[in-house]
């Protein structure tokens, strides 16, 4: 009987039969190889995976190397020539003068003024007739006056805004950057300061007697043409005075007597420059110190900076404000110390060169006269000096280090340089 049940076992398993312990040990062989195989594709994803990410990491790492590599030549760089990339032909009139107006040209003589874009094409122009024409700028805002006359006209980059008519004769004037005029009338023992909108209509104003706040030798307004600065002088027991004072025509100058928000006092000075960074910062500078103050409704003082060395000329813009002065300590003629809004100074440069005007770029420093010129960056590097092939009239910054604008009598250079 054992031999017949062998056999059919036998028998069962020729036919492919399976007996359950078989079954069970072919099932986990193949589990078993299925695993197997699984980590094998997940260790071989991971290993796809990881390369992938190094490779990725090492593009980013060459192309960083190259990128700072490119940058601290960019930085480094020198530049030793200049060409035309693009030249166009103007006119004007040879006894009239040429400003840049916010990436425009405005000229200016005793029978108009006019605005031309930097391709040479005239935007706008309006003629009149003044004796000493006078030009304050704000942004892309401008008024002429006349010295002793009685008319402010007001324009920007688009075209005129209006025409002021004043009732006594203009000793010096201001403009905002939306147009609002501040204009020192005088008128005997009293000086008024009258506050006119760019259609020429007053609406508010102030006056002084030298027997109290004192004569006003200096006025600028804030580009909002909220608030007023002034500087006036005069004499206490056979000694001169100045002093600062601020006006506010906001809602919030209203709760103050004549507007009158705050003021400070300077024994010994003459403070013949006041003038705002923006709307809450402003700068004065004295005969022997530099001010600087904060606040959009009540400025207060916030630096004085007393000064041993006589300057020679100031240059700013809404960021930095520049002194020069003769350098006497050194082999240069010239120093200049720059400043920004919060009364630090952030640079000094030393030059020899003559200069017609300092410009502040976002890009950097340029000074210039009409037949050369010299270009700083921000850390103080010398990146250019060289001279200009023809007489300059005008030098427009183009907020890159290597473009700019030169103004000539008779064209427009678009200029790289090289």
């Amino acid at each position: 009987m054992a031999e017949i049940r062998d056999f059919n076992r036998n028998q069962y398993l020729l036919k492919g039969g399976k007996n359950k312990k078989g079954k069970d040990h072919k099932e986990k062989n193949i589990e078993k190889n299925n695993n197997r195989d699984q980590k094998t594709m997940d260790s071989m994803l991971a290993r796809h995976r990881q390369l992938k990410l190094y490779t990725v990491l090492a593009f980013a790492a060459v192309a960083a190397v190259i990128a700072i590599g490119a940058y601290i030549q960019w930085k480094s760089k020198v530049y030793v020539g200049y060409g035309v990339v693009q030249e166009n032909e103007w006119i004007r009139a040879s006894e009239s003068k040429t400003i840049n107006l916010k990436g425009t040209l405005f000229t200016y003589s005793n029978d108009g003024m006019s605005c031309t874009d930097l391709k040479g094409k005239t935007i706008w122009n309006q003629t009149y007739e003044m004796q000493n024409p006078v030009v304050r700028t704000c942004s892309k805002t401008v008024a002429v006056g006349d010295y002793n006359g009685r008319k402010i006209y007001v324009s920007n980059t688009q075209g005129m805004l209006g025409t002021i008519e004043t009732t006594l004769p203009i000793r010096d004037f201001c403009v905002s950057a939306n147009g609002v005029v501040a204009a020192v009338l005088d008128d005997s023992s009293v000086t008024a300061i009258y506050l006119y909108s760019a259609s020429g209509k007053s609406f508010a104003d102030f006056k002084t007697r030298m027997s109290n706040s004192g004569y006003p030798i200096a006025v600028d307004i804030s580009n909002d043409g909220s608030l007023v600065a002034v500087s006036y002088i005069k004499a206490e027991k056979g000694k001169i005075v100045s002093n600062i004072g601020f006006y506010n025509f906001s809602s919030v100058g209203q709760n103050y007597t004549d507007n009158f928000v705050s003021g400070y006092g300077y024994p010994e000075a003459v403070i013949p420059m006041v003038h705002f960074m923006g709307n809450d910062t402003v700068f004065a500078v004295a005969d022997n110190r530099i001010m600087f103050f904060k606040g959009k409704q009540t400025p207060e003082s916030l630096s004085e900076n007393m000064l041993s060395e006589q300057i020679q000329s100031v240059f700013y813009n809404e960021s930095h404000v520049g002194l020069v002065f003769y350098n006497t300590a050194a082999d240069t003629k010239y120093r200049i110390e720059i400043y920004d809004t919060s009364a630090k100074k952030v640079s000094e440069l030393a030059f020899d060169m003559e200069y017609k005007e300092i410009l502040f770029d976002s890009s950097g420093i340029v000074i210039y006269n009409d037949s050369e010129c010299m270009i700083y960056d921000w850390d103080d590097r010398l990146k250019y000096q060289g001279a200009f092939s023809d007489k300059i009239v005008c030098f427009v910054p183009g907020g890159s280090i290597s473009r700019h604008t030169l103004v000539t009598d008779d064209s427009i250079q678009s200029i790289e340089l090289q």
